[in-house]
Formats: structure tokens, C-alpha cells, sequence
């Protein structure tokens, strides 16, 4: 089992894995996004964020690996965000 979410910087990271059909191909492909919200929110309420990579075409061969992308376009978020405030 793998984690889809972590902790990072006060935010919870939350990815959301999607499988895709690849033309004739039997090998499966996946992609991802990410939510981000304040772990301090009673209510849970998080923003969702296309992953770049994703949303230009690509995709990776396992969701391990497209959890691990996402989470990790979301740490590079939340590090913009800090830098930026």
C-alpha cells in the first residue's frame, strides 16, 4: 500500500491518481493531480491543482509514481507560495 498524501510545510498534499487507455497499448498508464489545503482547517476544504507534466500529455507507468509526481508539483507550490508571501 503507498501513501497518497503527506504533510508538507502546514498543508496537506493530497493526490489523486486517474488511469488512462492508451491507444491499443495493454499496458496501463496513469496520471495525477493535487490538492492542497491548511492542515489547521477544521473544515477540510483544499484546492485542487493540475500537475504540469500531466497536463501536458505526459504520464507514468505505475500510480506509485504518479502519486509521487504530484506530490511533488505540490511541494513545489507550497515552496512558491512561502517565498512568494
Amino acid at each position: 500500500m503507498f501513501h497518497n498524501n503527506m504533510v508538507y510545510k502546514g498543508y496537506r498534499l493530497t493526490a489523486s491518481v486517474s488511469r488512462l487507455s492508451v491507444g491499443g497499448s495493454r499496458r496501463p498508464a496513469f496520471t495525477a493531480t493535487v490538492a492542497l489545503g491548511a492542515v489547521a482547517d477544521q473544515y477540510g476544504l483544499s484546492e485542487s491543482h493540475l500537475v504540469p507534466f500531466f497536463e501536458s500529455g505526459g504520464s507514468v507507468s505505475s500510480p506509485v509514481m504518479a502519486v509521487d509526481t504530484a506530490i511533488n508539483h505540490g511541494r513545489y507550490l507550497v515552496d512558491a507560495h512561502s517565498h512568494a508571501a
